[in-house]
């Protein structure tokens, strides 16, 4: 029998930080202990069993909105964790032009309200990321910066 592997890379919490300074806010996070909880949650043995990329950047957001680590901009700030994320591990969150296609911005802004309020789990926005996720053809020079 062959065992297949699947190595995923992770964001660390410098990295988030940098994607919330450049998109969202200069502030520093109010609370850097919960920041460094969020982006350790998906690497955590009962969530690093899953081999689905999509359920890990489920984690990751729900952790990062749920934790909220930052004064302001928490939700927003998954979004671009969960597409750096998948971006490193072969998947786009965000097609391109996404910025400016509101019913795409509403519907992720649902999604991520609907963990805040308890209504989903990780598990079930990570379904939510895998049913509008796009296999990454090229690499983006973006990530570069991070």
């Amino acid at each position: 029998m062959f065992l297949s592997t699947i190595t995923f890379r992770f964001l660390t919490a410098a990295q988030v930080m940098s994607l919330h300074r450049r998109h969202i806010s200069e502030a520093l996070p109010a609370q850097p202990a919960m920041l460094k909880s969020a982006v350790s949650s998906p690497l955590n043995p009962g969530n690093y069993r899953q081999t689905d990329r999509f359920q890990l950047a489920g984690v990751l957001a729900e952790r990062i909105i749920l934790n909220h680590p930052f004064q302001d901009g928490n939700k927003r700030t998954a979004l671009y964790a969960v597409d750096m994320f998948l971006k490193i591990n072969g998947h786009q969150l965000q097609k391109s032009g996404a910025a400016k296609d509101e019913h795409y911005n509403e519907s992720v802004a649902k999604a991520h309200i609907r963990v805040v309020t308890i209504e989903w789990t990780a598990e079930q926005l990570g379904k939510y990321y895998e049913s509008i996720a796009q296999p990454l053809t090229n690499v983006e020079t973006d990530m570069k910066l991070y």
